[in-house]
């Protein structure tokens, strides 16, 4: 994929995301002293989270549920969510 094209897909992202395509995701609260919420999007494989004390969200697309749930289940989310999810999944941030 070049760069522009890159640059389309990102862009097309951000318009589905303003649009509403995202608007299945159920947030949950977790416990946890890196991650505010959480939301799945079983149709589309994403998987959204919200950061403590931060505004900033991202988009892991392509998460198979199965991570999700051992997200939701894990004792510790964070170390859950560094070593099986971050840097790991095509990310976007919003």
């Amino acid at each position: 994929m070049t760069g522009n094209s890159k640059i389309f897909v990102l862009a097309a992202a951000v318009a589905l995301w303003a649009a509403g395509a995202f608007g299945k995701v159920q947030w949950q609260q977790v416990e946890s002293s890196w991650l505010e919420r959480v939301g799945y999007d079983r149709e589309t494989g994403t998987l959204v989270v919200r950061m403590q004390n931060s505004s900033d969200v991202y988009e892991y697309r392509n998460v198979p549920e199965e991570v999700f749930k051992g997200l939701l289940e894990a004792e510790s989310k964070g170390a859950y969510f560094a070593t099986k999810i971050q840097d790991r999944y095509e990310t976007l941030r919003r």
